[in-house]
């Protein structure tokens, strides 16, 4: 009975265990590049032109490896530079997933879970 009891202790223990070894992997610049394009494409519908220079303002974006304080500027200029390369329909649609992206962005630092 005991070891009965002390098997299943052990099987649930090990069940509960599971989940919080799995943990997220970071993704290279790439591959956060490219999740970005596909989302952006999927909002925005894309051009293919549209999508190959949005990938080059990335890949120099990521070449940098900016300090703190001028991370922020170096993102707008980011987010600036691709506004120009959409239409008006597109940027108002990419500001909006900006600012949605901030505002999940300031729930997480508050500990609330993401919607």
């Amino acid at each position: 009975m005991k070891r009965m009891f002390l098997m299943m202790a052990i099987a649930i223990a090990t069940t509960l265990q599971v989940p919080a070894q799995e943990s997220k992997t970071k993704l290279t610049a790439q591959q956060r590049t490219e999740q970005r394009i596909k989302e952006m494409d999927e909002k925005l519908t894309l051009s293919d032109e549209q999508k190959t220079k949005i990938r080059e303002l990335y890949a120099d974006f990521n070449k940098q490896k900016y300090p703190r304080e001028k991370r922020r500027e170096a993102l707008e200029k980011l987010t600036a530079d691709i506004c120009l390369l959409l239409t008006a329909e597109q940027q108002t649609v990419y500001k909006q997933m900006i600012e949605q992206s901030i505002a999940d962005m300031k729930k997480g630092k508050r500990g609330q879970s993401k919607e």
